[in-house]
């Protein structure tokens, strides 16, 4: 994940240093170069790269990434799924301590594991649409980006009979088209609250460390039962962490909730 993260933001960054410079020297050229125009021209810049690369900001539409304090809830989600045998420790730690949870699926592991993903409708869990093959959307033309979404509930809706409503776009990263394409398809976007950079892999203790010391209340958590579509994935620090992130949140007298009921406590 790292590196096509560190790989989108150098290229992105790279692009506007490069429209930067082509502005400064067409100006230079001509002898005039406006400070003012400079500086709304790096603002924008700026302000797009903010869009782009930060999950919360509304610039490009609305996004749901916590919910309303005041209901001491809290909503467990877990991206890059289906990963197994993670995905189904995941469910049976989840079932143990009835908590309800929402998994982002990506549609490339989904036809990997379709019985993992059939399991979790079952089971009553929420699914979510995280594309099909985890790329990066900002980079990608809308034809693209609808492509991913739309393979992706599809597939959904073939394994478990209902089609997704939620869609978190991979590392949170849009562009002015993904959440119209993600309405379209009858998703509502969503990010998160806190991340713990578990497919690091810092260890069990350090994933709840990370995980108690940020959790408040509303708070969307991101965890991981897979990272990306790579096959074989160690989740294992992950399922081992869970049962203490739970009983201890649990004992701070948060209730867990899936993120289309923190939804509807804001539309109350």
């Amino acid at each position: 994940m790292i590196p096509k993260i560190v790989t989108a933001v150098t290229l992105v960054s790279a692009l506007l240093a490069l429209a930067t410079a082509g502005i400064m020297v067409r100006f230079s050229l001509v002898g005039s170069f406006p400070a003012w125009f400079l500086a709304v021209f790096l603002a924008t810049e700026t302000l797009l790269l903010l869009a782009v690369l930060e999950r919360r900001a509304p610039v490009f539409g609305p996004i749901f990434w916590r919910g309303a304090p005041g209901h001491n809830r809290i909503a467990l989600s877990f991206d890059d799924g289906p990963n197994e045998p993670f995905t189904s420790q995941v469910v049976e730690i989840l079932k143990d301590k009835k908590a309800k949870a929402t998994f982002f699926v990506i549609g490339d592991n989904c036809a990997r594991f379709p019985e993992a993903v059939k399991r979790l409708a079952d089971e009553g869990f929420e699914i979510g649409n995280h594309t099909w093959t985890h790329d990066v959307l900002p980079l990608k033309p809308p034809s693209r980006i609808r492509e991913e979404i739309e393979k992706t509930s599809e597939l959904i809706a073939y394994i478990t009979g209902r089609r997704p409503t939620l869609f978190r776009a991979p590392h949170g990263w849009r562009n002015p088209w993904v959440n119209g394409i993600a309405r379209e398809q009858g998703c509502t976007p969503v990010a998160w609250t806190l991340g713990v950079w578990d497919t690091d892999r810092p260890g069990a203790r350090e994933i709840l460390h990370r995980t108690l010391k940020g959790a408040t209340d509303g708070c969307i958590l991101l965890l991981h039962d897979g990272r990306g579509t790579e096959h074989g994935t160690d989740s294992s620090q992950l399922v081992e962490a869970l049962p203490g992130i739970i009983d201890e949140l649990r004992r701070r007298g948060f209730e867990f909730v899936t993120i289309p009921q923190m939804l509807d406590a804001e539309d109350r």
